[in-house]
């Protein structure tokens, strides 16, 4: 595995800031996320997994919730404790089992329904007045992304049906936003040259990826920067993986003529990033990954896991925004934030 080359202070760099190894209560919040967690975990395992008995579905469930029992009981078995330790616990198990992806059907449903939407969400920045697309496309960001079933306030949204991207965007806070660089990100387009390569570390599929950051993306394109959509390498929870996100920019691509030149010319990529989980670490990425977002000025760190959760104090050699929803109250409170409150934290090199 390699560092991502932008990083800066990679002796220092901590992925998770959260030390919850050294913070109890904290750990005991998380513990309890984690283990609720099965009960959405099962119902889609069975749904991909029909070949999979009751009794086997019982068995992962108590290996699952063993495994969380003993952090509680034995935090000082773990070099460290942090919610990508979590997350990679989750994910051993379910590769144990065969159940790598349980929300694979759930993913390409919301994808599909998303992709009909597109024409419709760019023909409403088009037709807006330059300063008005800015905003429907910073929103839009902000609305896609609530489309995440790692946190229990997301899970229930949907299960209500109020995760539409429109529904969304409507109710959505207004700006400013707890974090709010808009003005800012912005104003670097107007008075700076394009970035030559922006690296885009994507998040869920469904609303988020193509309605939320496909539009942005058509939009940095457009501006003459080349796009290099940085994916997992393997499943976790409802993120697009770098394999699902190929053919879904080849299906948007038939959509739009912004994005097909950008495909079918080069501009436009798909790189995996060799992680496997909803938070990530930027010194364990896959080998060619690094080598090819090299050259990279701006990183585009996109989602609470990849943002928020993981990499907020972290330091680069490039200027980086950091976008999300505040989906868990525990992570938005530790940024002086309320759940469901937008970041758009945009940080140029220093």
């Amino acid at each position: 595995m390699a560092v991502l080359a932008q990083l800066r202070n990679v002796a220092a760099y901590r992925p998770c800031d959260w030390d919850l190894k050294a913070d109890a209560d904290g750990r005991a919040y998380w513990l309890h996320h984690f283990r609720e967690h099965a009960e959405v975990l099962l119902p889609l395992i069975a749904a991909e997994h029909p070949e999979a008995s009751a009794t086997e579905r019982a068995a992962f469930r108590a290996d699952y919730l063993a495994i969380f029992e003993h952090v509680a009981a034995h935090p000082e078995a773990y070099p460290r404790i942090d919610i990508l330790l979590f997350d990679e616990l989750r994910t051993e198990l379910q590769a144990r089992y065969g159940y790598r992806d349980p929300f694979r059907g759930l993913k390409a449903r919301e994808t599909d329904a998303a992709l009909a939407l597109l024409p419709g969400v760019l023909a409403e920045i088009d037709a807006a007045a330059p300063a008005a697309q800015r905003e429907l496309i910073a929103a839009g960001l902000m609305a896609g992304n609530i489309f995440d079933l790692g946190s229990r306030a997301t899970i229930q949204r949907y299960r209500e049906g109020l995760t539409a991207f429109d529904t969304t965007r409507a109710t959505q806070p207004g700006r400013p936003w707890a974090v709010d660089d808009v003005e800012a990100w912005w104003r670097r387009w107007e008075e700076g040259p394009p970035y030559a390569h922006v690296v885009f570390f994507v998040d869920n599929a469904g609303s988020d990826i193509v309605l939320g950051c496909l539009p942005l993306v058509r939009w940095v394109l457009a501006a003459g920067s080349r796009v290099t959509l940085a994916a997992n390498s393997e499943p976790a929870l409802n993120d697009v993986t770098a394999a699902e996100l190929r053919p879904l920019v080849e299906r948007a691509a038939a959509l739009d003529a912004t994005l097909a030149a950008g495909w079918h010319g080069g501009r436009l990529r798909v790189a995996a990033t060799g992680n496997a989980a909803p938070l990530i670490d930027l010194t364990r990425l896959a080998d060619e990954f690094v080598a090819t977002v090299r050259t990279a000025d701006l990183l585009v760190l996109h989602g609470m896991g990849r943002a928020i959760e993981s990499n907020w104090p972290a330091e680069f050699d490039c200027d980086v925004l950091r976008t999300a929803v505040l989906k868990d109250v525990r992570v938005a409170e530790r940024i002086g934030a309320r759940l469901f409150d937008c970041v758009w934290r945009f940080t140029p090199r220093g």
